[in-house]
């Protein structure tokens, strides 16, 4: 890392440009993924406007040297890196998935989207339980690291 007096930043501005860099880095990811393993598509999202195999063979380049030059800024920068937890990540959100799945259930807030068939009301109940159980299954699961795991 390049600790030059010329490129100081106070700490507020250091923050912003990291921020502003891990932003950009983390969407370099994922773009990197998609062009090297593609998009798994889902039952409720459609992905649309794939890239092409051979679009990925002239895109990589082009990414790998923005990811270069992000790197050097940072270097350059003397930018700390900053942590992220994928296991807290992930609770976060599917805890938040839980929420949601709450509220999709006909006492939820479902109910002011207008009266629903009482089978149709009988269904959600039932099955919307049953699927934030698994939800809360796995939940629980990333709440217990395995022994060994740091």
């Amino acid at each position: 890392m390049n600790h030059d007096p010329a490129f100081a930043l106070n700490e507020p501005q250091s923050r912003r440009i990291a921020a502003a860099l891990t932003i950009l880095e983390k969407h370099l990811a994922a773009l990197r993924d998609a062009l090297e393993h593609g998009v798994r598509q889902g039952r409720l999202v459609r992905y649309e406007d794939p890239i092409a195999p051979s679009e990925a063979q002239r895109l990589l380049p082009a990414l790998h040297e923005a990811e270069h030059r992000l790197r050097q800024i940072a270097d350059d920068l003397a930018l700390p890196a900053g942590s992220e937890s994928v296991r807290r990540s992930f609770l976060a959100a599917l805890e938040l998935d839980s929420i949601h799945l709450y509220e999709c259930r006909p006492r939820g807030e479902l109910a002011g989207c207008g009266t629903l068939a009482p089978a149709t009301a009988a269904y959600l109940d039932r099955e919307i339980e049953k699927l934030d159980a698994a939800v809360r299954t796995l939940i629980a699961l990333l709440q217990r690291k395995p022994p060994g795991a740091e």
